[in-house]
């Protein structure tokens, strides 16, 4: 389900020709995580599935960071997140599998620090920006998913720590998107 997860947000952002609302933060955070696991599983030699589908869910925020700088006119910023892309991803496969294990260790707290900012954003803003809830609905289910299998697998326990505040961080987001998302004006005739 990773795989189709974010297609939603990229036909939204195709469709309106905006990335207002989007967070430049949580897109860089996004981008940077799944690219340093993506290393991480390919270093580890992982099947097939687990990292074609860190791969394509990379390329898909990557693309959505890239349209959003692109919709808002910012096209030296693009240029100069491209160029940083290129760069991050030389080094992490130029590094060594104790290097990527050391970043990943960063990725938890990062994470905690990253979802509560962008949750305090929406709050404040009572608007979660131009999210689709399409693709906050997909990520909820895939990180439920995450949640079950990894308990019922016994995975690590700092990986189903991890798992869980990510499905409940995503959960909030969900909500907020619901609560916060414009009402439809549907006049009746």
């Amino acid at each position: 389900m990773g795989s189709i997860t974010f297609l939603p947000q990229i036909r939204l952002m195709l469709l309106s020709k905006s990335g207002d609302g989007l967070d430049f933060v949580m897109l860089s955070f996004a981008d940077f995580a799944t690219a340093l696991v993506f290393s991480f599983v390919c270093e580890i030699r992982l099947d097939i599935s687990n990292w074609l589908e860190l791969l394509i869910t990379n390329l898909q925020i990557f693309i959505i960071h890239c349209l959003a700088r692109y919709y808002r006119g910012e096209l030296t910023k693009m240029k100069i997140t491209i160029s940083l892309k290129i760069l991050y991803v030389t080094c992490l496969v130029a590094s060594p599998l104790y290097l990527l294990q050391v970043l990943m260790n960063f990725l938890l707290p990062l994470m905690i620090i990253e979802r509560s900012d962008a949750i305090l954003k929406h709050y404040k803003n009572k608007s979660t920006g131009q999210l689709s809830g399409a693709t906050l609905a997909l990520q909820w289910v895939q990180l439920l998913g995450r949640v079950f299998t990894s308990y019922h697998s016994r995975a690590d326990v700092m990986f189903q720590v991890g798992g869980f505040l990510s499905f409940l961080f995503a959960s909030v987001v969900f909500l907020q998107y619901l609560r916060y998302r414009p009402k439809l004006d549907i006049k009746s005739e």
